[in-house]
């Protein structure tokens, strides 16, 4: 086997760093190279080697033990890639270096890493970049790199904790994690210092939620919603076509009037706007075509559904606070905070989609119908086999859902209705198992 090839372990690496200086390649351009001091104190360099227009080329990628093998396994991959495309990855790293020095703060260094990291990938890049804004950099935005210790962590974290956001707190302690391993692996810092916390030291384990809203419930929001004079109409059927339609919250609040039919009833829902990267066609039911019609008159001829709520300011260039070109991912929690209805568990936007879920078996919905409703992908056998879409099915599913959240908006549900079986589906979807050998 050909020794670059084959696989090399950490007792391997620290033997060669106990046998004195070393420069061995371990495949694809990866070098270990440890002068006789750094193999002394157990340190090495890991360094990618590659040819660029015909010149040799070097990038430091870190320091060994730091980042592991694998790490830089994954680094030479991605920077492979880089070169394919004639990208001169060292010079780039140099070039993030003195971006870096030029404002040497923990802020200047968030954004270098939503630059890199965040922007090209996150579907929804202002999300993390707003968890950076608002809970990061109040604390240690205005530090240097090397200044932030551990304590300054925990400062963070407890400070968010403290304000009743333990699931922000976990998402700080990971983009702090990510944030400060970049430092470390440009050489920057010499240590991370989140690395030794775990999500107890934040927010703590996150546990599922089972929250949903019967029959009552909804009532009872729908009353509050009409009622409540800071809440507001568009807010309101936001939170029905949630509900209706049973899909996430941001492939609504982002969603653009380019990808509805409504003619022929039809949202296509593109892949590329959805978390699980498979697209699908959305039947609308009548009561859906008059809420989205309602919609479009609020929005006064912006091509998304939901547009910002400063649409004036923004595009006057005055005063606009909006780092989305849609309605913000906080609006209808925030929203939801105005309402006013005694003796009801909390809830939040996220619970709508377990509550459509819900209640479409509460009105004897095929679960397969159900599951592909909520654009879930089938599994085992089934999701390789089953490539059928159900549309007809769905449309039948969502139209008896659509009407009874109708019955419902119109206050024509009475009080005290115990389940979700006012309006019967009109056929039960059926389908048949395909075996594992076909």
């Amino acid at each position: 086997m050909n020794r670059q090839q084959r696989p090399i372990t950490d007792r391997e690496l620290r033997a060669w760093l106990a046998a004195g200086p070393v420069d061995r390649g371990v495949g694809e351009g990866l070098t270990f190279v440890g002068t006789a001091a750094a193999a002394r104190q157990g340190h090495a360099s890991w360094i990618l080697r590659y040819r660029l227009n015909g010149r040799s080329k070097e990038k430091v990628l870190g320091r060994f033990p730091e980042l592991s093998l694998k790490d830089a396994r994954e680094q030479v991959r991605q920077d492979r890639a880089q070169i394919e495309r004639g990208v001169d990855v060292a010079a780039a790293k140099q070039a993030e270096k003195a971006l870096l020095l030029e404002v040497p703060t923990v802020q200047r260094l968030g954004e270098a890493w939503l630059a890199k990291y965040i922007r090209p990938r996150h579907k929804y890049p202002e999300v993390v970049a707003r968890v950076l804004r608002r809970h990061i950099d109040p604390v240690l935005g205005s530090m240097a790199p090397p200044d932030v210790k551990p304590a300054h962590i925990d400062r963070v974290l407890t400070r968010i904790v403290a304000g009743g956001a333990p699931t922000v707190a976990n998402d700080a302690l990971r983009y702090m994690s990510r944030m400060f391993r970049m430092a470390v692996r440009n050489h920057w810092i010499e240590r991370n210092p989140a690395a030794d916390f775990e999500l107890a030291d934040a927010g703590g384990e996150e546990v599922s939620r089972d929250r949903w809203l019967t029959i009552e419930e909804l009532r009872r929001l729908a009353s509050a919603m009409r009622t409540t004079a800071n809440f507001g109409r568009q807010n309101e059927l936001a939170v029905w076509l949630l509900l209706a339609l049973c899909v996430r919250k941001m492939e609504l609040l982002s969603a653009r009037w380019d990808a509805f039919d409504l003619d022929a009833g039809i949202w296509t829902l593109a892949k590329e706007s959805t978390k699980t990267r498979a697209s699908i066609r959305i039947p609308l039911a009548e009561p859906v075509l008059a809420w989205l019609n309602e919609a479009k008159v609020f929005s006064f001829g912006d091509p998304h559904v939901f547009p910002p709520r400063r649409l004036v300011r923004c595009r006057l260039g005055v005063n606009c606070k909006n780092r989305f070109d849609h309605v913000g991912p906080d609006t209808l929690n925030v929203a939801l905070k105005r309402l006013s209805i005694p003796d009801i568990e909390h809830f939040t936007i996220h619970d709508m989609r377990r509550t459509a879920r819900t209640h479409l078996a509460g009105l004897g919905v095929d679960r397969f119908v159900a599951e592909r409703s909520l654009n879930h992908k089938l599994g085992n056998v089934e999701g390789i086999y089953d490539r059928h879409d159900y549309f007809e099915e769905r449309a039948a599913a969502l139209r008896a859902w659509a009407k009874l959240l109708e019955n419902i908006e119109q206050g024509k549900i009475p009080k005290g209705t115990p389940a979700a079986r006012q309006i019967r589906q009109p056929a039960q979807a059926s389908r048949s198992r395909m075996p594992a050998d076909s």
